[in-house]
C-alpha cells in the first residue's frame, strides 16, 4: 500500500500536529521518567566515564533514528513501525515485528505511571512499600493510567498542546535543577584516585551504561508513529528528530555532569567511590540534596527533582499509550493481524478501540508487575526490539521503489543502514540476558496471531519463505546473549569483548540475508500482482 492508498471506508487521522508539536513531542518522548534516574544510573556502572555513553549512544541512534525519518516522511503512517516490515518481507516479519512493538510500547506506559506513583509516593508514601506498590498504589497507577486514556481519546492537537505544556515545564524544572548542583560542584570526583579515577569501571563499564541511556533516548521514534497526523511530516520529521537527539543529549549530559560534581560521598551516605550505591536509591537526587544542601536550597531542590520527575512520567505516559493505539491500529488497519474493530478511528479521529485494548493490556501489567524495578530491563529491549527491521525495510524500498517521493534521504545509505540495523541489535545484547530472552520468549508468541491473519487475508508461502530470516535471527540473539559474558548476563562461554564482536559478525549476516529476502519477496509480490 503505497503513500497515496488509504483504507476504503475508512475515517482518517486528522492532520492537525505542526512543526513545534513534532518537536515537542519527539523531546517530551525522550524526557520522560528517565530523566530521574538515568543521568544517575550511567554514572553507577561507569562512574565519571559514564558521561561519555551519552554522546557515544546518540552517535549509535542517529543512523537509526534517521532510518525512521526516511520511512516516516515517506509513507506517513500512524504506527508505523509495525507497518514498514510487512510492506518489505511479508506477514511473518510483520506480525513478529508489530507485536514486538506493541507489547513494548503497552509496557512503556506501564512502566511510566507505575514510575509516576513511585515518585508519588515521596509525599505519600502508603503507595509504596519493600520496593512494590501497595495495594493503594495500584489502585493509584490504575486510576492514572485511566487519565492518560480519556487524554488520548481528544483531538490530536489537543493532545499535542497538553504535551507542549509539560514538555515546557520538565525542561524549565531540568535546567533549575542542573543549575542549583552546579553551585556544589567538586572537579575531584572526576579524577581522583578515591573515587576510582575516571574509569571507575574500565571500558566495560562505558559499554554498559551506553545500554543504559537507550531507555533515556528511546523516545525519539514517537513522531513516527504520529507521522499520519502531521501536518507536514516531510518537513516536519527531520528536523524535529535531529535537533531533539542533539537537545536530549545535552541536556542529559549536563544532568549526569551535575550529579556527579555534586556528590558529598559522606553525605550521602556511602565510602567515597562507591558509585553502584547510586543505583539503589529510589530517589537518587533526592539523596544527593540531602548530601549537599540544607535549609531552604534543600526543600527547593527535592522539590524541583520530584515535580520534575512527575510531569515527565505523566508526559510520558500519554506520549506511549498515544503511539501504543496507533501501532494497534495498524496491525489491524493495514496489517491485518488483529481484527478490524482496532482499525476504526471515532469522529475525532482517534483510534479508540485500540486505545480501550492498549488500557486494559497496561492495566494488566501494572497488576503483574507493581514496581518500576520489574520492568525496567524488559521495557528497554521492548522499546529495542522492533527497530531493527526498519533499517532493512528502507534498503529494500530504495531498491524497489527507487522514483517513490521521499522528502529525506538518509545519506549513504548503503553504510548507514546496516549499520542502524547492527547498532539496533547490539543494544538489545548489550541489555543483557535476563531481559533479553524473556522478551523475545514473548515477541516470539505473536507467530499465533498469522492464525488469525491466514483465516482473514490468507498466509502465503512467500510470506514464510522470505520472513524466515527473522525467527532466526531472534534465536541466534538468544543463544549468543546466553554465551556472552558475565558483563551482559551470560555463561560466559564467549568472554568480553569477543562476545560484541561475534554478535556483530552475526548480525552482518542477517542483515544481508534479511535484505536479499526482502527484494525477492517485493519482486514475487509484484510479480504475482501484474499477472492477476
Amino acid at each position: 500500500m503505497l503513500a497515496t492508498e488509504t483504507v476504503k471506508g475508512a475515517r482518517e487521522y486528522r492532520k492537525e500536529l505542526n512543526t513545534w508539536h513534532v518537536v515537542f513531542l519527539a523531546v517530551g518522548a525522550i524526557l520522560g521518567p528517565a530523566v530521574a534516574f538515568t543521568p544517575v544510573d550511567v554514572l553507577s556502572v561507569a562512574g565519571p566515564a559514564g558521561l561519555l555513553s551519552w554522546p557515544i549512544a546518540m552517535l549509535l541512534l542517529f543512523p537509526v533514528a534517521l532510518t525512521y525519518v526516511e520511512l516516516g516522511a515517506m509513507w506517513p503512517r500512524a504506527g508505523g513501525v509495525a507497518y514498514y516490515p510487512t510492506k518489505s518481507h511479508g506477514a511473518l516479519v510483520g506480525v513478529l515485528n508489530g507485536w514486538g512493538a506493541f507489547l513494548g510500547y503497552v509496557l512503556a506506559p506501564a512502566s511510566i505511571i507505575i514510575a509516576f506513583v513511585e515518585y508519588l509516593s515521596y509525599f505519600f508514601p502508603p503507595l509504596f512499600s519493600n520496593g512494590n506498590l501497595t495495594g493503594l498504589g495500584v489502585a493509584a497507577s490504575i486510576g492514572a493510567i485511566f487519565t492518560v486514556f480519556l487524554i488520548n481519546i481528544l483531538r490530536i492537537k489537543r493532545i499535542g498542546d497538553i504535551n507542549n505544556l509539560l514538555t515546557v515545564l520538565t525542561v524549565v524544572l531540568i535546567v533549575i535543577l542542573v543549575g542549583a548542583l552546579l553551585f556544589f560542584f567538586d572537579s575531584s570526583n572526576f579524577t581522583s584516585s578515591q573515587v576510582g579515577g575516571f574509569f571507575a569501571f574500565g571500558g566495560s563499564g562505558v559499554f554498559v551504561a551506553t545500554s543504559v541511556t537507550v531507555y533515556g533516548y528511546g523516545g525519539f521514534r514517537q513522531p513516527i508513529d504520529y507521522a499520519e497526523e502531521l501536518k507536514d511530516p516531510g518537513r516536519s520529521l527531520p528536523r524535529a528528530v535531529i535537533a531533539t537527539m542533539l537537545i536530549v543529549a545535552l541536556i542529559y549530559f549536563l544532568e549526569s555532569f551535575a550529579f556527579a560534581g555534586a556528590i558529598r560521598w559522606n553525605g550521602v551516605g556511602t565510602t567515597v567511590g562507591n558509585w553502584g550505591y547510586f543505583y539503589t536509591l529510589p530517589y537518587p537526587f533526592v539523596t544527593l540534596a540531602k548530601g549537599a544542601a540544607s535549609g531552604s536550597v534543600l526543600t527547593l531542590l527535592i522539590l524541583v527533582a520530584i515535580i520534575a520527575a512527575l510531569i515527565a512520567s505523566y508526559k510520558d505516559g500519554i506520549i506511549y499509550f498515544g503511539g501504543a493505539s496507533r501501532v494497534g491500529n495498524t496491525m489491524s488497519r493495514y496489517d491485518n493481524f488483529f481484527p478490524p474493530v482496532f482499525s476504526r478511528l471515532n469522529r475525532r479521529g482517534v483510534p479508540f478501540i485500540s486505545a480501550v485494548l492498549a488500557l486494559f493490556v497496561t492495566v494488566i501489567f501494572i497488576l503483574l508487575f507493581p514496581s518500576f524495578s520489574s520492568l525496567f530491563s524488559i521495557v528497554v529491549d521492548g522499546l529495542l526490539v522492533s527497530y531493527a527491521p526498519g533499517a532493512i525495510s528502507l534498503a529494500v524500498f530504495r531498491r524497489y521503489y527507487p522514483k517513490e517521493k521521499r522528502p529525506y534521504l538518509l545519506p549513504a545509505y548503503k553504510v548507514l543502514a546496516p549499520v542502524s540495523f547492527i547498532v539496533a541489535s547490539l543494544l538489545i545484547f548489550w541489555s543483557g540476558w535476563t531481559a533479553t530472552h524473556i522478551l523475545i520468549i514473548a515477541v516470539l508468541i505473536g507467530v499465533l496471531f498469522l492464525l488469525y491473519y491466514h483465516h482473514r487475508v490468507g498466509l502465503k508461502a512467500s510470506d514464510i519463505k522470505y520472513g524466515i530470516w527473522y525467527p532466526v535471527y531472534f534465536i541466534a540473539v538468544l543463544a549468543i546473549s546466553y554465551s556472552s559474558s558475565t558483563t551482559f548476563g551470560g555463561k560466559n562461554y564467549i568472554p568480553f569483548p569477543y562476545d560484541t564482536v561475534v554478535f556483530i559478525i552475526a548480525m552482518i549476516v542477517f542483515y544481508v540475508w534479511g535484505y536479499y529476502s526482502g527484494v525477492r519477496f517485493m519482486e514475487e509480490r509484484g510479480a504475482a500482482e501484474a499477472s492477476a
